[in-house]
């Protein structure tokens, strides 16, 4: 299963890259101090994507072990006794 995960991680890296060097164009906007900037758009675009995934992977690692602490674990059944049948005397005709 780790192959497939590798095969299709080096696939869409190529597909990052292919899109990547298609769409490489200054991308004029504005700081929030004022100050004019222009970036190349596939650096934006991965600067916008890391702004919302590392908070987001940050929180996930920190709620983490308090999952784990709150996971109710099974308790261990133990396998009761079944006790005989009891049987009735046949009653007699």
């Amino acid at each position: 299963m780790a192959i497939v995960r590798w095969v299709f991680l080096a696939v869409m890296a190529v597909l990052f890259i292919l899109l990547a060097v298609s769409n490489w164009t200054l991308v004029d906007f504005v700081l929030p101090d004022g100050t004019p900037a222009a970036l190349p758009l596939p650096l934006l675009l991965g600067i916008a994507f890391l702004a919302g995934v590392i908070p987001t992977w940050i929180w996930h690692v920190l709620l983490r072990p308090l999952a784990e602490s709150r996971r109710v674990r099974p308790a261990r059944v133990e396998q009761a006794q079944v006790a005989a049948p009891v049987t009735s005397p046949a009653s007699g005709a």
